[in-house]
């Protein structure tokens, strides 16, 4: 009998559930080789029908009939008496027409055929067995009417040739059939592919990270290979992992298990439950091994993969221990792989294991990966239809590329009306999807006490700043953070960027802010804290009050917010307190006993230049226990300041800004725990007092803008921990005391913007400074010692105009700006071959880099012939092989073109002044390309490959010259444009009349094409495969009258257009639908702006002094988003916003109510009524003239102060290098003039 849980069940099956049909003479084969097929298939995990001679009693033909149609895999037994059975023929001869059938749709259905007694070429009919067996059926026809017919021999006899000559097995091939039947098993399996994972068919942006894992994996080495795949939860690691095992699947054939949720199973202490799976998917057994306990599970694990190739994935694993107890510790066979995806990096660096992972982080999707993923799941299509394309894009920008939350969030949308789509991304730029934090939460739960605090303080409070601080605190209060920092970073909920600060997720950011809310730990939105502050309840939970000046708005910096002491006596257990533009009133004695960071700012529109906020608090810094202070735009006397420095001994980092009443520091005790100290911009601070050495811990000083000072006491030589010294911005210091060179520790100094003339010779002893500031200072020559500094990187000469010659540098510099107008030559620093960004001028650069040359302060023109170069090479450039940025200002040098072919790192060239001679090669990974009045007559670039052959932005024109600049470009014939650069720029070109951005079309050639010779004077051809320019700058095009791009440009996202004085008209801009940020300044000349209109991804539009404009855009019509930031000024008719900013949605009103009043002026009255009528309106419209009026001008007072803080924040910052500049200037002229005065006297 056949298997009675496999037969008994086809009337109820008959739809797809079995997968193979097992067709057999049963007298013949039944035992013991069919039964034992059998079991083992259905072992194996596959689904089997079991035929017998004819039906079961009850059961149908058709039934029969639809589980052989369903199946995919057919297996047919011969045996001597299987062609006797019309039966078995029949079902043979179906099996056939499916194979047939099924191989025009494309859902193959195989027929793997058993010999077991007879041979192929008997079921070949090539021999009597079963060629006299099919004879007689066909007597038995003639006989018996009605049974089968002559058509029935026909094809039996066509199925059992076709089977035949099928490449099966033969039995008796076989010396062992129960391996023949293993061999069969595995066959099936593996064609069946039953271990195979389903992956989501949102497989999208994955490929560079399968390509990346099996780069990792090296699968044709021999080697044991273990890979860790970690990242934060729902960033795609199951599915990456998935995709990997059904690939490489086939080559372990069953040697292969994918365990899934350790972690959860783990949690429900089911550890063995996994380990019997792994045992069971290796074997192909359903019959589970009995287990007791963990350890005799690692045994049998141990045991049976020591001697098989094994592929084994464990999926979502968060203990170290957890690999130990399903892989065990013994050695594996060679070419094993072990795949291993955690939350966690950090339990992949056991020391139990005997092979080391290799890890890999999973990043998120970006761009259109993100956006076809959401609109899958959002639209079931690969992008969503345009009038919903603005939404799709808001909200992938607020999933952060995280595939878990654009999957869950697609889903909600999808099918929802246009208002529900409204509501969500409105609700989403506040708060993320509810299904996704819970997905995330999962990391959290996990977390010790200690690492949620960190966690909850980071997302409240420190994502984006330095960590230093933090740690300090967390110290303090026993958060033991550097264990809780690695553990966070491990499970990738945090991390630590290469300036120290601290990244979050924005939606653990969002997780963290919505657990700190429901648990009332901490409040940083201004309206719950005035809600808090007003309430006289006790706040036991609240930690934290903060709101920092820079998440105030413009229009909060008048405002004045009281706090008293009865106030805050409510909140016992605040850690941090930081409440920016805040009067605090009261005795604070006791308030404060556990707060741990303090922040005191104060903005005020007369703050910059002189604080005005006196402390009128009693005992507010009277803090025992705190150890961050910083102030900021408050008064304190030198008293007050003395006692918070003797008060408060857990300080360990004091930042005071901003003050005029101390002229002095205070006394500074043994005791102090001080280990960063920032005295800043304190104008009458003129000494320091020489207590300052007994700071023992010090390891920041800094003294940043504080004028006054003149000289610094020996004693800071005995600072043996500090590291980092900074005097900037002293202006009247004018020596390092020589005790400096005492301080070993130190790493970094700046001096810059100082009086210093001389560097001590001894500072060749700070044999650990890597950074070395001296920008902007008098300095004559550095010390001969330089040489010896081998841990230098980093030194900064720029402005330094004093400086004739360089001494030896270090070898180990990999960064070196030098600027002086007194170098005579340029120096040979190929022995440098450690740097990495080098700037070399000859002083008339911008101190911050070169800038469009008609905003800088120094101009050309002002140049002193006798200090140009008479002699200069910059051949040895070739030799700095580790090159990545290059900066050269020099005028009579000649650009080193042939050597920057070598520069295979190089990615920024920037060349202001050169003689530049035609390029012959340029840098393969070039990015940015700039020219600045350089003089030449082509650039050809010809040295890129095709698929790079990009440069910024530059005119071309048909004109001849003989001895053009770059500013005066007219013969550039092959210029494009990089195809992976993300900035291009074109500055003071006054040649071309109209520039054309336009497609490369084929068989055009540079500016031969006859239709831009006879229309157009300058052209920009771009290749067609450019895609990912992200920002334009067009500067300078003094001359051009015309700019149209005629090509789609769909990655560029900012466009910049200023002083193209004869511009007239702007269009094709709808060609760069994804334009975010537009901005057109001071062409005068403009009129017509086309295009604008159709930007429907704009977020901000400026346009100013463009006093011609006469259409810019149409209000009706137009799809700008209603939140695009609109400022309009001095342009034209359009109407003027002043000096603040508008919403489009109320710019828009503007215009209408401008093109209504023009209306209502230019109609006439006729008759007495009509002048009534007109009179009425007149009046109506001046009321609203008045009223508009008002509005403006309480704007424009408003727009007054905002500049005016803005100038007092330039002038306060910019003060020093704009006199450094003047001073310059001014003994350039006088310079020139007594070396005019000579030449008079001489003639």
């Amino acid at each position: 009998m056949a298997n009675s849980e496999t037969v008994t069940s086809t009337s109820n099956t008959v739809g797809g559930e079995y997968q193979v049909f097992l067709s057999f003479r049963g007298p013949d084969t039944r035992l013991p080789f069919t039964n034992i097929l059998h079991q083992a298939l259905v072992d194996a995990g596959i689904r089997v029908f079991i035929d017998d001679v004819g039906l079961q009693p009850g059961e149908k033909i058709s039934n029969l009939l639809q589980v052989i149609d369903n199946c995919k895999f057919y297996i047919p037994i011969f045996s001597k008496d299987y062609a006797s059975s019309h039966w078995c023929l029949d079902k043979l001869a179906k099996m056939v027409e499916n194979t047939s059938k099924h191989k025009e749709d494309g859902k193959e259905k195989v027929i793997l055929p058993i010999f077991y007694d007879v041979k192929p070429k008997d079921v070949k009919l090539q021999t009597p067995l079963y060629k006299d067996v099919i004879s007689n059926l066909e007597q038995e026809m003639e006989d018996r009417e009605h049974k089968f017919s002559s058509e029935n021999i026909k094809t039996w006899r066509e199925s059992l040739v076709e089977v035949g000559g099928i490449k099966g097995w033969e039995v008796e091939k076989h010396l062992s059939p129960l391996k023949l039947i293993q061999a069969i098993v595995d066959e099936v399996v593996a064609k069946l592919e039953t271990k195979r994972r389903r992956v989501t068919g949102d497989f999208i942006g994955m490929e560079d990270q399968i390509a990346n894992i099996k780069k990792l994996l090296d699968i044709d080495s021999d080697d044991v290979q273990f890979i860790g795949i970690y990242g934060m939860g729902g960033i795609g690691k199951t599915t990456l992992a998935n995709t990997i095992f059904n690939e490489l699947c086939p080559r372990f054939g069953k040697n292969c298990s994918f365990l899934d949720d350790v972690r959860e199973t783990a949690k429900n202490k089911n550890i063995v439950k996994l380990q019997e799976k792994l045992l069971s998917d290796i074997s192909y057994s359903r019959v589970v091994q009995n287990i007791a306990n963990i350890d005799q599970g690692i045994d049998t694990i141990e045991a049976t993969i020591c001697n098989k190739k094994m592929l084994i994935v464990l999926d979502d694993v968060d203990e170290a221990n957890q690999i130990l107890q399903l892989i065990g510790e013994k050695s594996l066979h060679g070419g094993s792989r072990i795949l291993v995806t955690t939350r966690n990096k950090n339990v992949l660096t056991s020391r139990k294991f005997k092979y080391e992972f290799k890890d890999y982080e999973m990043m998120g999707l970006i761009g259109k990966d993100a956006l076809k993923l959401f609109s899958r799941h959002a639209f079931n299509e690969d992008s969503p239809p345009a009038d919903y394309c603005a939404f799709s894009k808001g909200i992938v920008d607020t999933t952060c590329g995280l595939p878990l939350a654009l999957q869950a969030i697609g889903s909600s949308l999808f099918g929802k009306k246009r208002e529900i789509w409204e509501e969500w991304l409105e609700r989403l730029q506040k708060t993320p999807h509810e299904d996704v934090l819970a997905k995330l939460k999962i990391s959290y739960d996990a977390l010790h006490q200690n690492e949620k605090q960190i966690f909850l303080d980071i997302a409240c409070y420190f994502a984006g700043e330095n960590k230093t601080n933090p740690m300090y605190v967390w110290k303090d209060c026993n958060l033991y953070p550097e264990d809780a920092m690695d553990v966070l970073m491990n499970r990738c909920m945090i991390k630590e960027l290469d300036n120290n600060s601290l990244w979050m997720h924005d939606q653990f950011r969002d997780l963290g802010r919505k657990i700190a809310r429901e648990e009332r730990i901490g409040l940083w939105d201004e309206d719950d804290i005035i809600h808090e502050l007003r309430s006289t309840e006790i706040k036991e939970s609240v930690q934290a009050l903060n709101l920092p000046w820079n998440d105030l708005p413009w229009n909060d910096f008048d405002r004045d917010m009281t706090v008293t002491s009865e106030q805050i006596k409510r909140f016992p257990r605040m850690r941090f307190l930081s409440l920016s533009n805040v009067t605090y009133r009261g005795d604070f004695t006791g308030c404060l006993s556990e707060l741990k960071w303090i922040r005191l700012h104060y903005y005020h529109y007369s703050t910059i230049g002189s604080c005005n906020q006196h402390l009128e608090a009693t005992n507010l810094l009277h803090l025992e226990n705190v150890v961050v202070v910083n102030l900021c735009g408050i008064e304190i006397t030198k008293d007050v300041l003395d006692s918070l420095i003797k008060g408060a001994r857990k300080l360990t980092v004091l930042t005071i800004t901003l003050n005029t009443l101390i002229s002095e520091t205070p006394t500074f005790p043994e005791y102090s725990n001080l280990k960063k100290l920032t005295i800043e911009s304190f104008e009458s601070l003129m000494k320091i007092d020489c207590s300052i050495g007994k700071l023992r811990w010090l390891t920041d000083l800094s003294f940043e803008h504080c004028g006054s000072i003149e000289k610094l006491p020996e004693q800071i030589g005995e600072l043996q921990n500090l590291q980092c010294l900074c005097l900037s911005q002293c202006f009247r210091l004018i020596e390092l005391p020589a005790s400096v060179s005492k301080i070993k520790s130190l790493t970094k100094l700046d001096v810059s913007l100082t009086k210093i003339m001389k560097l001590p010779d001894t500072i060749g002893e700070l044999s650990n400074l890597s950074s070395l500031n001296v920008i902007g200072t008098p300095i004559v020559e550095m010390p001969s010692t330089m040489s010896k500094f081998r841990q230098l990187q980093r030194l900064n000469m720029s402005c330094c105009h004093k400086i004739q010659e360089l001494p030896k540098l270090p070898i180990s510099l990999t960064t070196l700006r030098l600027s002086s107008d007194s170098l005579q030559t340029v120096p040979n620093l190929s022995y440098l071959t450690n740097i990495v960004e080098l700037l070399l001028s000859d002083g008339y650069e911008d101190m911050f880099g070169v800038q469009d040359r008609s905003d800088l302060i120094y101009k050309y023109e002002d140049r002193d012939p006798s200090n140009e170069f008479q002699t200069g090479d910059l051949g040895w450039i070739g030799s700095l092989t580790k090159l990545s940025k290059l900066i050269v200002c020099f005028t009579n040098v000649r650009a080193p073109t042939t050597e920057l072919g070598s520069l295979s790192l190089l990615k920024e060239l920037n060349l202001q002044g050169q003689d530049l001679p035609t390029f012959e090669h340029l840098p393969s990974n070039l990015i940015v390309l700039k020219l600045y009045e350089t003089g030449g007559k082509q650039v050809h670039l010809d040295g890129l490959p095709p698929s790079e052959k990009e440069t910024p932005f530059l005119p071309t024109s048909l004109g001849k010259s003989e001895e053009n600049k770059v500013s005066e470009q007219l013969d550039v014939q092959s210029l494009d444009v990089l195809e992976s650069s993300e900035r291009s720029r074109i500055q003071d070109c006054r040649s071309s009349e109209s520039l054309v951005c336009q497609p490369e079309e084929p068989g055009c050639n540079g500016l031969q094409a006859p239709e831009l010779i006879d229309h157009w004077r300058g052209a920009l051809l771009f290749p067609s495969y450019q895609k990912t320019l992200v920002q334009f700058i067009l500067s300078g095009f003094h001359e051009v009258q015309d700019i149209q791009f005629v090509t789609p440009f769909e990655s560029l996202e900012e466009m910049y257009v200023k002083k193209c004085f004869s511009l007239k008209s702007l269009g094709g801009l709808s060609n760069s639908k994804n334009l975010k940020r537009l901005k057109i300044r001071r062409c005068p000349s403009l009129q017509v702006v086309e295009g604008i209109d159709e930007l429907e991804f704009l977020q901000s539009l400026n346009i100013d002094r463009c006093g011609s404009a006469e259409r810019i855009v149409d209000a009706s019509s137009s799809k700008i988003p209603n939140k695009c930031s609109i400022r309009i000024t001095r342009s034209g008719e359009l109407p003027d916003c002043g000096y603040t900013y508008d919403t489009w949605e109320s710019y828009r009103e503007k215009i209408f109510y401008g093109t209504k009043q023009v209306s209502d002026f230019e109609t006439e009255a006729t008759d007495s009524e009509t002048e009534m009528e007109d009179s009425l309106k007149k009046t109506g419209q001046e009321n609203k003239e008045k009223k508009r009026k008002r509005k403006t001008e309480s704007a424009k007072q408003q727009g007054r102060k905002r500049r005016k803080l803005r100038k007092k924040v330039w002038v306060h910052l910019f003060r020093p290098i704009i006199s450094l500049c003047r001073t310059r200037k001014m003994k350039n002229r006088k310079e020139r003039a007594r070396q005019s005065a000579k030449e008079q006297g001489k003639n």
